[in-house]
This record gives structure tokens, sequence and C-alpha cells, in this order.
């Protein structure tokens, strides 16, 4: 368990709730995640296969002892038949090579290729849980203070309340204003209801994320509902699909894939041209003789050097093989062509949805601005006895629903804008001002 993880852990067993900010979210993300342990795995898994390959290039090496008899008929050299009883045993080590260097060859520099391709899978799957931590803390975050501005319209209500009740009992107010005024309250309590399980569903799914404890009650640090700009707003959609095409590793690990299907295609039109190696050596004693003669031992040694070229599947003339492997090479230039097209699309939907939430954001501040007159205006109106208790209350109303979009267009900005730097495949910038 990596530090940071492990100091988490203390503190949930301390503390409850646990405030979280956005860098520590970040962090947690990538240190516990099943996903993201899985996608190192394979990719350890495919760097052993490939230098497993090159290993074929080394010599295999036994060393041994062995011991043979004949009894009966035998046949020499030069076809005569006779009646023998012989003995042998030898006693040493033996150097074989069998090399198929084209094979090989190609094969090494393909799995080199799909071990590349793993390691920009598995930087894929950091980057997407990181992001789904990131999208479920700004869950988490607008949950908390669409919260707080219901809870801070409660007090207001509650002291409106007082302020009405006393009215009445001084005869200044209708009973029925009073009674609005409570069933505002009533309605307002609920929504805190309804706005806490939201809260805890949204810490329950952030969690999960961070294979914290599913009963981890995290809570947000609210300094962080702020809009954040991580990329310069004046960068045209275009050179952004352009970044994203030098730099999301599913494009890195799309190229890494065809590259070994191009190795794999070489390999069925090269390697059957050059020949296979055949080599052994092998040293030690030997001894034995007719019947039970164990002795004669001495030191003996032979050396084997052959050349050949295998016809036929899997060698020379395999057209079925070749076609094969151009068919593998084709497929993988169409994957590679749809994970392209994929990454134009979300680069141009997270751009949109930034753009818009921006402009969101500056809607709301003038339905805010327009929204905190309006409950002014209506204060000072029943001030002077020229309005009524429901036009406040609807005053007091738009205020709310005001300040709740906006929270909700900053938190869906500041996704959206986390979005868009994976959509590019660049890692997450110092943010800049609006």
């Amino acid at each position: 368990m990596k530090p940071l993880t492990f100091f988490f852990f203390a503190t949930l067993a301390y503390a409850n709730p646990v405030h979280v900010d956005l860098p520590t979210v970040m962090k947690l993300a990538g240190a516990n995640n099943d996903e993201i342990e899985l996608a190192h795995a394979k990719h350890t898994q495919a760097v052993a296969e490939s230098k497993l390959v090159w290993q074929q290039f080394w010599p295999s090496l036994t060393l041994g002892a062995g011991y043979r008899r004949t009894d009966g008929n035998v046949q020499d050299i030069a076809g005569a038949v006779f009646d023998v009883s012989k003995q042998q045993y030898t006693v040493g080590p033996n150097i074989v090579v069998d090399w198929s260097p084209g094979d090989m060859y190609y094969a090494a520099l393909a799995a080199k290729q799909r071990a590349l391709a793993t390691h920009e899978l598995a930087e894929k799957a950091r980057r997407d849980i990181v992001m789904q931590a990131t999208g479920r803390y700004y869950d988490l975050l607008a949950a908390e203070a669409l919260l707080a501005i219901i809870e801070d319209d409660l007090r207001l209500t509650q002291d409106y309340e007082k302020q009405i009740g006393g009215a009445v009992d001084a005869g200044t107010a209708f009973r029925a204003d009073l009674l609005r005024v409570k069933t505002q309250v009533s309605r307002e309590k609920l929504a805190i209801r309804q706005h806490q399980e939201n809260r805890d569903l949204a810490a329950a799914a952030l969690a999960e994320t961070l294979r914290l404890p599913a009963d981890s009650q995290l809570r947000p640090a609210k300094a962080d509902l702020v809009p954040v700009r991580l990329l310069d707003h004046k960068v045209g959609v275009a050179s952004l699909i352009s970044q994203a095409t030098q730099h999301r590793p599913e494009m890195k690990a799309a190229g890494a894939v065809n590259q070994a299907a191009v190795l794999e295609k070489d390999r069925t039109r090269v390697a059957p041209m050059i020949p296979n190696v055949q080599a052994g050596y092998g040293f030690g004693g030997l001894g034995g003789g007719f019947n039970a003669n164990f002795g004669n031992f001495d030191e003996t040694q032979a050396v084997f050097i052959g050349l050949g070229w295998k016809i036929g599947p899997g060698g020379l003339f395999d057209k079925q093989r070749q076609i094969i492997a151009g068919a593998q090479e084709e497929a993988t230039k169409h994957q590679a062509g749809q994970i392209k097209a994929a990454i134009g699309r979300e680069v141009v939907e997270a751009a949109a949805r930034a753009q818009s939430a921006h402009d969101q954001i500056s809607i709301n501040d003038e339905a805010v601005t327009a929204a905190e007159e309006m409950v002014k205006l209506a204060k000072q109106r029943q001030a002077s006895q020229l309005g009524v208790v429901l036009e406040y209350l609807l005053a007091r109303e738009e205020l709310t629903r005001a300040r709740q979009n906006r929270v909700q267009s900053v938190a869906a900005f500041n996704k959206a804008q986390h979005q868009l730097i994976r959509a590019v495949g660049k890692k997450p910038a110092v943010p800049l001002s609006n």
C-alpha cells in the first residue's frame, strides 16, 4: 500500500467525516485501483514475453549421464547382420542450438511493440480512473454547495417566519401569510433532506472510485468550487484535435499494434528465406565395450552444424500465412482510424461542453444579480406595506434557483475542462484565470 493511501485510511479510522481536495482525490485514484493494477499486470506480462523471445537466441545446455546396452542382432554399415552384446555409458555436457533466426528476430520486434502498446493502455486506464474520480469529486462538491445554499435559505426563511409571527401577534399581518411562510420552511427542509441524500450518494460513488470503504463520509473542500480553466480558450478545436492524435495513449497504443502487425507481415515474407540453424557440441567421457566390460573410459567430443529451409506451412511459399498477416495489418489500420475518429469526437464534445458551461456561468451571474435586486425590492415593498409576503418568497425562490444554477454551471465547466485535458491527451496544467 502506498504511503498516501495508508495515511488516508488511518485518517478515516479516527476522523469522520473526512474532507478531501481535488489533488488528493487525483492521487488516491491511481494508488489502489483494480483496473490500473490489471493494466500494469498485462504490461508486465507483455514485457516478460518480449524478453523471452530474445532469450531464445541463447543455446540450450544440458549436463547429464547416459547408459545404453544392446543384446542380439545388429547390422553394420556394409549390411552384415551379426549377434552382439555390448554397452556404453557417457558423462558430460551438451550445447545445442536450434535457431530460426528470421522468425525469432521479427517475433521479438513484434513482441516489443505489443509491450509498448500495453504500456500505453495502462496509462489510458490510469487517466480514465483519474478522470472518473475528478468527475465524481465535482459531483460531490456541487451536491455539498447546493445543500449549503438551501441551508442558508432555510435560516433566512426561519428568521422571516419569526418576523411574520411577531407581526401577526401585533395585528399588523395576516395569519395566512405566516402559514405561507411555514409552508415554505417545510418545503426547504424537505429539499435539504433530498440534497443530503444526493451528497451521500455522490460520496459513495467517489469512495468506490478511490477504493475506500463504502461508508466513508467524504466531504469536499469548498474552496475548490470556483471556475478553473486548464487550457487556453483561444486554441482552436482543430489544433486541439491535432494535439490529441499526438498525445493520446490510445493512439500511441494503436500505432504500436499496427507496427507489430507490419512486423508480423514481414515475418511471413522475409523470415522463411533465412535458413534455420541447427548446431550441437558435446564433450565428456565415453566408456564401455563387449558384454560386461565397463572399461575403456576416455574423453570424447562431437560437433554438428546444419542449415535448412522449411517449405510449406510456416515456411517458403506459404501464401495463406501471408494473406492472414496482411489482413491483420489492414485491420489494425482501420482500428486506428476508428480510435482517431472517436478521439476527435471526444475533443469536440469536451470543447463544446466547456464553452457552453462558461457561457452559462455568465448568464447565471446575471440571473443571480437580478434575483438579488428582486429580493431587495420585495423586502422594501413589504416594509412600506406596498407588497405581500408571497412576492418576497417568490423572489427568494428565484434567487435560490439562480444560485443553484450557477453552482451547477461552475461544476459542469470544471468537469468539462478536465474532460478536455484528457481528450487532448495532456496532464492537468496549472489553472488559468478566467
